[in-house]
């Protein structure tokens, strides 16, 4: 693979790290990743009616029957696709100002890796995260890590403000799905961890 993490965002301003032994082969563990739903994050789809405000609360999110819950979580993520190497690593980027409450992005095109690396423009704040999946034993051990860097300080400032707020919640989902990820590729019988 030829961008990985540190060559997309080498320095950062913030970073978040989460990992999970997987009593599961890479392949399976790598598999279940690519499959899983947005059905599948219950702690997720909780946040995201928060975040959505009072019309989610009331007409939105529909666990059991919103159209949405089929959806694939690493395509429907803000940050999208960059770079893989099936089944190690999976790398995601997204470029925005996220402090509004509907994110806006630059006119660049989304999952561009190239544009995603070569962009400076004051203003906005570069997210990049993975997933990354290596043999541990008889199972793997899944980790995802985010970084995120400011373009400019007033950008910095704002993030900072933003993430003080929201980093718990994005620790959560990230647990979700791991543990999601778990769940799914435990075989009858196999204790939980």
């Amino acid at each position: 693979m030829k961008w990985t993490l540190e060559q997309l965002l080498p320095t950062f301003d913030k970073r978040e790290h989460h990992s999970r032994l997987i009593h599961a082969p890479r392949q399976r563990v790598w598999d279940t990743l690519m499959d899983l739903r947005a059905g599948d994050l219950p702690v997720t789809l909780g946040l995201m009616r928060v975040r959505g405000g009072p019309s989610a609360w009331v007409n939105g999110i529909d666990v059991g029957e919103h159209e949405g819950m089929d959806l694939r979580v690493l395509e429907s993520m803000a940050p999208r696709e960059l770079a893989a190497d099936p089944p190690r690593e999976v790398v995601l980027g997204d470029i925005a100002r996220y402090v509004a409450t509907r994110p806006t992005r630059p006119d660049i095109e989304r999952g561009d890796v190239e544009a995603f690396a070569a962009f400076t423009e004051p203003g906005w704040t570069k997210v990049v995260m993975n997933f990354r999946l290596v043999p541990e034993g008889d199972g793997t051990l899944l980790s995802t890590e985010t970084r995120v860097l400011a373009t400019d300080d007033r950008a910095r400032r704002a993030f900072a403000l933003y993430w003080g707020v929201m980093r718990a919640g994005s620790g959560l989902i990230r647990h979700d799905i791991l543990r999601a990820i778990e769940k799914k590729t435990r075989t009858p019988g196999t204790p939980r961890p």
